[in-house]
């Protein structure tokens, strides 16, 4: 990956906060709000914009009356995150 490559999922800081917390699992919606301290509305529209790109998937379930949206990376976004971190890697260690 290059520079002029990077993805529009890690454009975004809530987006690539969230990538990278779900790199250590799966995580619910409201995990997700607590850790990056984002709007549950926020949330849920970037939620949405990972998901279009196929980055996540969603698994919604009802716990009693309370609905309850999990979150996983897909294979694609977990490959495309370490991809960009390997790139990052790169520059900070001054290769070209």
């Amino acid at each position: 990956m290059e520079l002029h490559e990077i993805p529009a999922a890690f454009q975004s800081r809530l987006r690539l906060a969230v990538v990278a917390a779900l790199m250590t699992g799966p995580k619910d919606f409201t995990t997700l709000t607590k850790m990056t301290e984002a709007t549950p509305g926020n949330l849920g529209k970037q939620m949405e914009f990972l998901e279009q790109d196929g980055f996540v998937t969603c698994r919604r379930e009802l716990l009693g009356r309370r609905p309850r949206s999990t979150y996983r990376l897909t294979e694609t976004g977990r490959e495309t995150f370490l991809a960009y971190v390997r790139m990052l890697e790169k520059i900070a260690g001054g290769e070209t």
